[in-house]
C-alpha cells in the first residue's frame, strides 16, 4: 500500500467514526491516530513515551529552548514523561495533519536489547525529545499494526510480532538515542527517569531536589545537569508545568473550583495560583475553566 493510500484510509476510519481533533484510539496497544484539518495555536502538552508518525503536514514542539519539528515522512520519538507545548503547523482541509501514534514500551525495549545486544547509544546527554526521518520498514508496520484494527482475530496472534518489529525499528533509529540510552538501567536517562516518575507520582508534594537526586543515585549537581539537558528545564519549573496542567484538567474535566484546584495541586496561595496559571496559559483560570483542554501526544 502506498503512503497516500493509508493516509486516506486513517481520513476516512476518523471521519466514519465523528473523530475530532484530539488523539483518537485505533485499537491495537494504544495506537491512536490525529487527523487535524487546520493549523492549530500553541497549546500544553504532556508527552508520555510515544513514537509519533507524520504522514502529512507538519508538527513542533517546543521544550525548553528547543524547537523539534517533524514533517511528512519523519517521527517523533518521546524517552519520558515531559511538560511540553506543542501546534500544527501545516493542514488544511484539503491536506489534513494525519499522524499515527504509539507508546513506546520500555520493557519491549530493554527485551530487544537485551537479544540484540547493546548498540551505540550517542556521545553525551541528549534531550529526550528527538525527530528524524521515518523509515520505510516502520512505516510499513505501523501501516500493518493500524489495519489490525478491522481484523480483531488476527490482532490477537500478529499484534505482539508487530510490536515487537516496530521496537526494533525504533531502538536502531538515528533519533533513538534516548531509548537505547534508556535501555541501561544505570544510564543517566534512566536514573532521570526514575525521578520523573518520583516527581508525577504526586505533584502536589514539596519538591526537594536533594531527594530527587537520591531517587536517582546522583549528585545533586549532576542531577541538576542532566535533568536540563534532557528535559529543557530545571525539576521546580518541571514540577510546576505539571502542577498547572493538572490545574487545568481538574478545572475542564472535574469542574472543581479555582481554589480547589490550587491547592489539590500544591499551591498554598490562590493569587500566586492565579498569576502563574495566567502567564503559563495567557487567561486566568476563572475564564479558562469554560475553555475546552487539549492535551495531545501525536
Amino acid at each position: 500500500m502506498k503512503t497516500d493510500e493509508l493516509i486516506q484510509k486513517i481520513i476516512d476510519f476518523a471521519d466514519n467514526r465523528n473523530a475530532g481533533s484530539d488523539p483518537f484510539p485505533v485499537g491495537p496497544a494504544g495506537l491512536t491516530l490525529v487527523r487535524q484539518r487546520k493549523p492549530t495555536p500553541v497549546y500544553p502538552v504532556v508527552y508520555e513515551p510515544i513514537f509519533c508518525l507524520v504522514l502529512q503536514g507538519e508538527k513542533q514542539t517546543y521544550l525548553g529552548g528547543e524547537t523539534i519539528r517533524f514533517r511528512q515522512g519523519q517521527s517523533l520519538i518521546v524517552g519520558f514523561d515531559l511538560p511540553a507545548q506543542a501546534r500544527v503547523v501545516t493542514a488544511s482541509r484539503e491536506q489534513p495533519y494525519v499522524a499515527l501514534a504509539l507508546p513506546v514500551d520500555m520493557g519491549l525495549v530493554r527485551e530487544l536489547t537485551a537479544d540484540i545486544g547493546q548498540s551505540d547509544p550517542g556521545q553525551g546527554v541528549s534531550l529526550a525529545v528527538a525527530s528524524g526521518r521515518a523509515d520505510a520498514a516502520v512505516v510499513d508496520a505501523m501501516r500493518r499494526l493500524f489495519e489490525l484494527s478491522e481484523m480483531p482475530g488476527a490482532g490477537r496472534v500478529v499484534e505482539p510480532l508487530v510490536l515487537r518489529e516496530i521496537h526494533y525499528w525504533l531502538l536502531t533509529a538515528g533519533h533513538g538515542a534516548i531509548l537505547r540510552r534508556l535501555a541501561d538501567r544505570d544510564s543517566h536517562a534512566t536514573r532521570i527517569a526514575r525521578a520523573i516518575a518520583a516527581v508525577r507520582q504526586d505533584v502536589s508534594a514539596s519538591l526537594r531536589v536533594e531527594a530527587l537526586a537520591q531517587v536517582a543515585g546522583m549528585s545533586v549537581s549532576a542531577f541538576h545537569a542532566s535533568f536540563k539537558e534532557l528535559t529543557g528545564t530545571t525539576p521546580l519549573q518541571f514540577q510546576k508545568q505539571l502542577r498547572l496542567m493538572e490545574a487545568r484538567r481538574l478545572l475542564q474535566a472535574e469542574r472543581v473550583s479555582v481554589a480547589r484546584a490550587a491547592f489539590q495541586v500544591g499551591y498554598e496561595s490562590p493569587t500566586q495560583f492565579s498569576r502563574e496559571y495566567s502567564r503559563a496559559f495567557g487567561v486566568p483560570p476563572r475564564v479558562d475553566k469554560a475553555g475546552e483542554t487539549v492535551i495531545s501526544s501525536a
